[in-house]
């Protein structure tokens, strides 16, 4: 009897992984960028002098070429990265419902609303977090409605 969960552990559980789960990753890449680009990252101490240009790596392939690794680009991969788990999330998650689809498409109108009306967000690597956050969004809702087809049988 004590070995099995509770639903109030359950209940707590679902909660905690809702961070996880719940949130789409590119809400947690859009805030960084923002906190990044209004000056926010400031108070971080380690992060007190990166901005976007900063550069992360640089790798001398040969004597004329360099291989530079900067903050934009490093978001870029993170995107890439983000887009992936979202895709791969909503692929083989069991119970993906609309709120997840939902928060995905508020994302994505939050990133086309901030380039086309603020200054430091009308760069290509913006509008690039901003597309791969829209085909999220609508990979999740595409996702969606094939699962939802499967269980109505719909032919």
């Amino acid at each position: 009897m004590l070995l099995l969960p509770t639903i109030k552990n359950l209940t707590e559980k679902g909660k905690k992984m809702f961070f996880i789960t719940g949130i789409s990753t590119f809400t947690w890449i859009l805030l960084a960028y923002v906190l990044m680009s209004m000056g926010h990252v400031h108070h971080f101490g380690p992060l007190q002098d990166v901005t976007l240009n900063t550069t992360v790596l640089v790798h001398h392939i040969s004597p004329e070429r360099d291989f530079v690794l900067r903050v934009r680009e490093l978001f870029l991969i993170i995107g890439s990265l983000a887009l992936f788990i979202e895709i791969a999330k909503a692929a083989t998650a069991n119970s993906f419902g609309a709120s997840e689809t939902l928060l995905s498409f508020m994302v994505a109108i939050i990133f086309v609303v901030l380039f086309f009306m603020v200054d430091w967000a009308q760069n290509a690597t913006f509008l690039i977090l901003g597309m791969m956050s829209l085909i999220d969004a609508t990979g999740g809702f595409i996702i969606e409605l094939n699962a939802a087809r499967r269980d109505i049988n719909i032919k």
